[in-house]
């Protein structure tokens, strides 16, 4: 097999965990339209559930609850910041159109750089702190002037990509033997217990829900938290993580295709300003990050 054609692979499973992951912000945003956040979020990770922990149980079989009981306790900090974010996530996404708040969760590549300088002790380039100030430009443009539900549907998502950047790190300094299934499973899990736990706190479960909300929770759980997670670890097989991260940056626009096909949205000039100063930052930061082996002096 030539060098070019895991290549290949590789951007192909990319750019399709990327599709797959964005059709979150158009079925939620369907699904939020006939159910409350609280009704929502738990039947989104009840569902997610099922799947993840089901595909752990058919794939191991005997050896996933033994496996599950050894390291949940381990797991359990990246599973409670995982399921704040999500419960933010879900929220944001109510209140913005599709392209914003895919535009507002990439920032959590801005804060995975920030947490690696604090961490790690890394240093940013010239064009890495351009990219900072092109997002900090681009967040301002998006509040300046749009609206109260623009501005804190905003920094809910911005919130919820900060919490899930700090999960998606305790789960980097886990235990490498845990398998990434694993992961994904303890962590639908803990989204659904916060889901119950809110439910019952605000008494606002609805059991009646309506066909179509139903079906769109259905879908996203099947298309966005398990098969994306199957493309976007496959695609790790055939590419390097930078280069599978920079594609993925491309969410945005799947977001923006969507929900202008699906609920006929699209950001306001000011907002698609916003947006675009915002996806350049992000990428300015992708693009000029240094590998880890450059950046020690390494081949």
């Amino acid at each position: 097999m030539s060098v070019r054609q895991p290549h290949a692979r590789g951007v192909v499973l990319a750019v399709a965990s990327t599709a797959l992951v964005a059709t979150n912000y158009i079925t939620a945003k369907i699904a939020l339209g006939g159910l409350n956040l609280e009704t929502f979020f738990f039947l989104w990770f009840a569902a997610g559930t099922v799947l993840s922990v089901g595909h752990q149980i058919v794939s191991k079989r005997s050896g996933f609850f033994p496996e599950l009981a050894r390291h949940a306790r381990a797991l359990m900090p990246m599973a409670a910041l995982g399921a704040v974010s999500n419960l933010l996530f879900f929220a944001g996404v109510g209140c913005l159109d599709p392209a914003i708040s895919a535009i507002c969760y990439r920032t959590e590549l801005v804060f995975s750089v920030l947490l690696g300088i604090v961490t790690l002790k890394e240093r940013l380039n010239q064009m890495e702190w351009a990219g900072f100030a092109l997002v900090v430009a681009g967040l301002a443009v998006i509040y300046y002037r749009g609206g109260a539900a623009i501005g804190v549907g905003a920094l809910v998502m911005v919130l919820s990509a900060m919490l899930g950047v700090v999960s998606n790190w305790l789960a980097k300094r886990a235990d490498p033997d845990v398998d990434v299934g694993l992961m994904v499973a303890v962590r639908c899990m803990g989204s659904l217990a916060l889901a119950a736990a809110y439910a019952l706190v605000t008494r606002r479960f609805n059991a009646d829900a309506p066909p179509l909300p139903l079906a769109m929770v259905a879908v996203g759980a099947l298309l966005g938290p398990f098969l994306s997670f199957v493309c976007y670890f496959a695609a790790l097989r055939y590419m390097d993580f930078s280069k599978v991260a920079i594609l993925r940056n491309s969410e945005p626009v799947f977001a923006a295709l969507y929900g202008f096909a699906f609920l006929g949205a699209f950001p306001g000039g000011r907002q698609l300003a916003g947006c675009l100063l915002v996806l350049a930052g992000v990428l300015l930061v992708a693009l000029f990050r240094p590998r880890p082996a450059e950046a020690a002096g390494g081949p």
